[in-house]
């Protein structure tokens, strides 16, 4: 049976959908694994947040054939859903499909191989998982902000929410694997808002409250942080308390450009409930620097605020045009875009020392996930990356550790006796 690659770019949600598409083809007897190696057939699961990653997306495939000229590919996801002529310049790629009914590469696949044997159908397998410390459980898909710089609504489509009974039949499986489960969607903050007498991300949480395995959020808009909403958190053990809380600006004027429908103050607020409820907590976001409108003023405004907030880590991105939204014929008045990076960086930077250093002599527990340098790798609950020193430790042991200093990325631990 010949060998399958899947390379997939971008999100989470991504992520999960390719471990699916590789869980029908190991069903259907293909040797399937994860990541650009030597192998008969291709599945690139695409990206179009921004330019770069579409660059990336296309730039596989020349990657692919220096590996094996005679390769067969696959394309699907969000840049062939955008811009699928993009992909049909080689002889090679034989199929192409957008974000929607990804599977169907599967039967594509089967189709296209004349070595293919409906035999070696294997049965009674158990669904793939991640063999990660950490896995993904897959809730909602679609986006309905039309924020004006994204493309993901117009590839992605509307939000739907998953039901009930199907996202916790996957989570029973999931957790007799992975100790830690991340909570994912397109736009997660909308879970349930499609469903009549939905208790919304609640009712996820629900799910969690005699699970072996802890869980997060991978990502929140501010109109879901509401007093019911973290008190019903607080009540659960295995709740982590890292909160990535999705901002992009700062500036109240380039907030109503991007339509993301709320203020500074109105985050702010998010951030001080959480606190209140969890003041340890790990609270993370996204800054979009050199948004069209964003004048130097803008710009300082938006770094005070990220200084009032002080957040525990920051991912910082240059705005990046995508054709087709209402952000593309905005006039372009920001400058000094790498100063301003660079500023922002500093901050963040600082910011996070802070934030590991408030945690020194704390109490925390971890899950081991690798080995890197002579150290274990873990994550605290309120995602402070651990260093820990120690011999005999496994992937998804769970200990506690205490803090000791900050080292690298994150901070060296040792483990409590």
């Amino acid at each position: 049976m010949k060998n399958i690659s899947i390379i997939t770019l971008g999100c989470k949600v991504n992520q999960v959908e390719s471990e699916k598409i590789a869980e029908e083809l190991e069903n259907s007897g293909y040797n399937v694994s994860m990541g650009l190696g030597l192998s008969d057939i291709y599945i690139i699961n695409t990206c179009a947040v921004t330019n770069e990653a579409e660059r990336k997306s296309r730039n596989i495939i020349t990657k692919i054939l220096k590996l094996n000229e005679n390769a067969s590919i696959y394309v699907c996801g969000c840049s062939s859903e955008n811009n699928p002529e993009n992909f049909k310049k080689s002889s090679n790629v034989k199929k192409i499909i957008g974000t929607k009914d990804k599977l169907k590469l599967v039967d594509a696949i089967k189709s296209d191989d004349s070595e293919y044997d409906k035999n070696s159908q294997l049965s009674h397998l158990e669904t793939r998982v991640s063999t990660r410390t950490r896995a993904d459980l897959f809730v909602q898909n679609g986006c309905n902000n039309f924020c004006s710089y994204c493309l993901i609504p117009y590839v992605r489509g509307r939000e739907v929410s998953f039901p009930i009974n199907e996202i916790e039949k996957e989570l029973r499986i999931l957790e007799h694997f992975s100790k830690e489960i991340v909570i994912t969607g397109i736009n997660l903050s909308a879970y349930g808002k499609d469903i009549e007498g939905s208790d919304g991300l609640i009712e996820i949480a629900r799910l969690f409250k005699n699970s072996p395995s802890r869980f997060r959020f991978s990502s929140l808009e501010v109109n879901v942080i509401t007093e019911k909403f973290l008190q019903e958190l607080q009540s659960y053990n295995n709740f982590c308390d890292h909160f990535h809380l999705s901002l992009q600006s700062g500036s109240n004027n380039t907030l109503k450009f991007m339509n993301r429908h709320y203020t500074k103050e109105k985050y702010l607020e998010s951030v001080n409930l959480i606190r209140k409820y969890f003041p340890n907590a790990g609270i993370t976001t996204d800054i979009i620097i050199g948004f069209p409108t964003e004048t130097e003023l803008d710009f300082e405004e938006s770094l005070e605020f990220v200084k009032k907030v002080n957040f525990s880590e920051m991912h910082i991105f240059p705005y990046s045009k995508r054709k087709g939204t209402v952000a593309e014929k905005l006039k372009n008045v920001a400058t000094n875009i790498p100063q301003r990076i660079e500023k922002m960086t500093t901050l963040a930077l600082e910011n996070k020392r802070k934030f590991i250093e408030s945690n020194i002599g704390k109490v925390h527990e971890v899950i081991i996930e690798n080995q890197k340098e002579g150290y274990y790798l873990a994550h605290t609950k309120n995602y402070i990356l651990c260093y820990i020193k120690a011999e005999n430790l496994n992937s998804n042991d769970k200990l506690n550790v205490i803090i000791k200093q900050t080292y690298a990325d994150g901070a060296i631990a040792e483990i409590c006796q």
